[in-house]
């Protein structure tokens, strides 16, 4: 080949990689990008062994939280006891449209943050759940470990499964709204299952880095239906954030109850308004780490917030364009297979 030749082959083939590299990025930004988890969690309270002197609100003693952290579900190997084991790096996995940079003028962004934890028969035992069935596609590999599942994870009847919620860029008052959806599109009725008397005595007001715990620390829901006679496609969480109270401290029910009045509003609003979702790579499968056992034990009675910028993120995250100071609604849901099919719904306490 003479040196010509060869030069223009070269050449050529440089502009094909390049051709092929362009595609690919341009290819990528059409489906879905990534943003860094530590974007979102920066309202979360530092964590007091990164340089902080004294004691933190979590650890009295001074103790470095750090030096337990429990990384992705294990400590690494080959480091000095005293060493700080950081969380994991971990990104968010959102579509190209996901908004990302300051909000217009007078406009505000408010995060969400949702982990879903699935529990073994053993570890949540409920004297009128079912055992659930082994399917391919949900509880297939189940170990008495709490683990994180997507939200997309269809569920089967007689699974266990426990929510945890975090309002990530404000304080605020929160109110979780269930219903459920049947195959045939309706809905069933809604029921108010957040505040209640029965879970940190009606409090619900929350800052970045409390977790709400749904139900209470060991316990859990069973899936199964109401109505006996719909089949049961998803049940569908309405979640609102307030920065003041929306209901009277007599509205709320010692238990789950039908959804007051003033919230019902909101419902018609989750359905129609547009939310920006993604979710944690590489989170799937991870077990629950002990700080988050300990925001679940703490619940709301300790106004300390126990997770911190270097604990785990949620699962998934969830965001809106809300007026400064307004209220901001999700809907989130919870999808279930074809085995969960006219039973009745039944919660643990």
């Amino acid at each position: 080949m003479n040196p010509e030749s060869r030069e223009t082959h070269i050449c050529l083939g440089l502009f094909i990689i390049l051709i092929c590299g362009i595609c690919s990025l341009v290819s990528a930004q059409e489906g879905s990008k990534s943003i860094k988890s530590e974007e979102y969690l920066a309202k979360r309270p530092a964590d007091i062994s990164e340089g902080q002197a004294g004691a933190s609100a979590n650890d009295p003693k001074g103790h470095k939280p750090g030096a337990n952290k429990n990384n992705g579900g294990q400590r690494q190997s080959g480091k000095p006891a005293n060493t700080l084991d950081r969380a994991p790096s971990f990104v968010y996995i959102v579509d190209k449209d996901f908004p990302v940079g300051p909000p217009p003028r007078n406009y505000e962004y408010v995060q969400m943050g949702m982990t879903v934890w699935r529990f073994s028969p053993n570890q949540c035992p409920i004297p009128d759940c079912p055992l659930p069935k082994m399917s391919a596609d949900s509880s297939k590999g189940l170990v008495d470990t709490a683990t994180r599942i997507d939200d997309a994870t269809p569920l089967n009847n007689g699974e266990r499964v426990r929510l945890g919620l975090e309002s990530l860029a404000q304080s605020d008052y929160i109110y979780i709204i269930d219903r459920e959806q049947f195959d045939d599109g309706s809905m069933g009725e809604a029921f108010l299952i957040f505040p209640t008397k029965k879970i940190a005595g009606g409090r619900n007001w929350a800052q970045p880095g409390q977790q709400i715990q749904l139900p209470r620390a060991n316990g859990c829901f069973c899936v199964k239906s109401r109505n006996t006679q719909k089949v049961l496609v998803a049940d569908v969480l309405t979640v609102v954030l307030s920065r003041t109270p929306l209901l009277r401290p007599e509205e709320v029910g010692a238990d789950a109850v039908s959804v007051p009045a003033s919230l019902i509003s909101f419902l018609a609003r989750a359905d129609k308004q547009k939310t920006f979702r993604g979710f944690l790579k590489g989170g799937s499968g991870l077990a629950q780490t002990a700080q988050e056992q300990s925001a679940g034990d703490k619940g709301l009675y300790d106004t300390a917030s126990a997770l911190t910028q270097n604990d785990l993120p949620p699962q998934i995250l969830y965001q809106s364009l809300v007026p400064i100071g307004g209220v901001a609604v999700f809907n989130f849901s919870l999808q279930y297979g074809a085995t969960t099919t006219k039973a009745s719904q039944s919660r643990s306490p």
